[in-house]
């Protein structure tokens, strides 16, 4: 019975661990990111990029400022930040804010 326990044991945090586990594969192939991220660049469009840094997850958003075939800088209110293409997980059209007097046209 002891056998029993210690199996159930390790199975129940095995659960927990890959509950928990965050997914740091991309569906995209380096020529569509490299695509996206183009198109972005050439509309002055507003981009949303998920991304690895370390052993998290993090989003940010801007504008594509500068891109090559290894990394990217994006512009966002505060910061210019530079991504390595490779770690770039999903890359969404970003949403601006509508500010009052643009709604009310």
């Amino acid at each position: 019975m002891k056998w029993m326990g210690f199996f159930l044991s390790e199975h129940t945090s095995s659960l927990y661990e890959d509950k928990t586990k965050e997914d740091f594969t991309s569906h995209l192939e380096d020529l569509e990111k490299f695509t996206l991220l183009n198109q972005l660049y050439t509309g002055q469009l507003l981009g949303s990029f998920q991304m690895k840094d370390k052993n998290r997850c993090c989003r940010h958003s801007g504008y594509v400022v500068e891109l090559n075939l290894n990394q990217v800088t994006v512009k966002s209110d505060k910061q210019h930040i530079r991504i390595y293409i490779k770690d770039i997980l999903e890359i969404s059209l970003g949403v601006e804010a509508i500010n009052e007097e643009e709604k009310n046209l």
